[in-house]
């Protein structure tokens, strides 16, 4: 292997001109001029500099070897285990409180569905005096029809029949929040169906037609019962 020289000198030693490295390497002529020269490259060409002398060297026959200078630095291990140290210390922390708030979280998961609120005892107290039972889900979904297209929103529209009233909770499970009130003729019920929605009500015969994401859906028989904790995305079966 011949020592290394200048790009000029071991060009003029091949007897090779500017052009004819441009030709053979395919790169542009000022790029092997200033090279030649020893001078830097435009800045958008300045990265690539090591790159192109490199490639003009060893088709001149010569080959350049790059000092890595990562193997000469010294290996400081103190440091090393002090950052692995710290590092296994605030894993060992993230995972202790997050077994905590994850047991936290489902301990009061277990008390919700478990405690019966007052809204609960007065529905009970209520479908007690009107014989009215609790209707399983899928008999719910089992007993709607669809029909038309009423318009094209991306709700849940519930609406009463006329002189009827239908009572209900809706719990926010994105927001953790409770909300009250009734249904009415001239006071449906609408839902933001971006959110995620557990709803009771307190008597499925009163209801009129329920409107989800535009879709008019309607009972097909009469069901004297009351609803408690139903998805409303469950509706998304019937679409």
């Amino acid at each position: 292997m011949e020592k290394l020289i200048s790009i000029k000198e071991a060009r003029i030693k091949k007897g090779l001109s500017i052009d004819d490295l441009s030709k053979a390497l395919k790169l542009d002529l000022e790029i092997i001029r200033l090279l030649d020269d020893n001078l830097k490259l435009p800045k958008k060409y300045r990265a690539y500099q090591s790159t192109y002398k490199k490639s003009i060297y060893r088709y001149l026959g010569y080959e350049v070897k790059y000092k890595n200078s990562i193997r000469d630095m010294p290996i400081d291990y103190t440091k090393l285990s002090l950052i692995y140290f710290i590092v296994l210390l605030i894993f060992t922390i993230l995972v202790f409180l997050s077994l905590n708030i994850y047991n936290k979280f489902n301990n009061q998961i277990l008390t919700r569905s478990i405690e019966k609120d007052q809204v609960y005892r007065d529905v009970l107290n209520i479908s007690s005096q009107y014989e009215l039972n609790e209707l399983n889900h899928d008999d719910f979904i089992n007993s709607l029809i669809t029909l038309n297209r009423a318009n094209y929103s991306q709700n849940l529209s519930i609406f009463a029949k006329p002189n009827k009233t239908i009572f209900y909770k809706i719990q926010n499970n994105l927001k953790n929040t409770l909300q009250f009130g009734e249904i009415i003729k001239s006071n449906e019920l609408i839902l933001d169906l971006d959110n995620d929605f557990f709803i009771d009500l307190s008597n499925i015969n009163n209801i009129d037609k329920i409107i989800y994401r535009g879709i008019e859906i309607r009972l097909n028989k009469e069901l004297n019962s009351y609803l408690f904790n139903f998805n409303v995305k469950d509706l998304e079966t019937l679409l």
